[in-house]
C-alpha cells in the first residue's frame, strides 16, 4: 500500500493559485507592484525584471497614449535595474502603486 506524503509546498501553491485567481485586474496589477517593490529591496535583478515584464505584457495598446506612458516607465525601471538602482525603482514603481491604489480605494 502506498502511503500519502504531505507536501506543504504544493498545498501552499494551489492556495495562493486559487487567491490570485480571485483577483480584480486591478488588485492584480497591485500584486505585480508590490512584487516588483519587495526584489527591489532585496536587489533581485531577475525577479524585478520578471514583473517588469508581466507589467509590459498586460499593457493595452489600443489606448496608445496611456499606455505608451507606463511603457516608458517599466523600460526605465528594467534599464535602472540592469544598473543596479534599485532605489529608482522602487520610487516610480511605489508611486505608481500608490497611485492605482488611490484611484480605487484600494489599500
Amino acid at each position: 500500500m502506498e502511503t500519502m506524503t504531505y507536501r506543504p509546498k504544493n498545498a501552499f501553491a494551489g492556495y495562493k493559485t486559487n487567491e490570485i485567481m480571485g483577483l480584480t485586474p486591478v488588485q492584480l496589477i497591485l500584486k505585480v507592484y508590490d512584487y516588483v517593490i519587495v526584489n527591489s529591496k532585496k536587489h533581485d535583478y531577475e525577479k524585478v525584471n520578471a514583473g517588469l515584464t508581466q507589467l509590459i505584457a498586460s499593457l493595452n495598446f489600443d489606448y496608445k497614449e496611456v499606455s505608451l506612458g507606463f511603457f516608458r516607465i517599466y523600460r526605465y525601471c528594467q534599464a535602472e535595474s540592469k544598473k543596479g538602482n534599485y532605489e529608482e525603482i522602487e520610487k516610480h514603481i511605489g508611486e505608481l502603486r500608490s497611485a492605482w491604489a488611490k484611484a480605487f480605494k484600494l489599500a
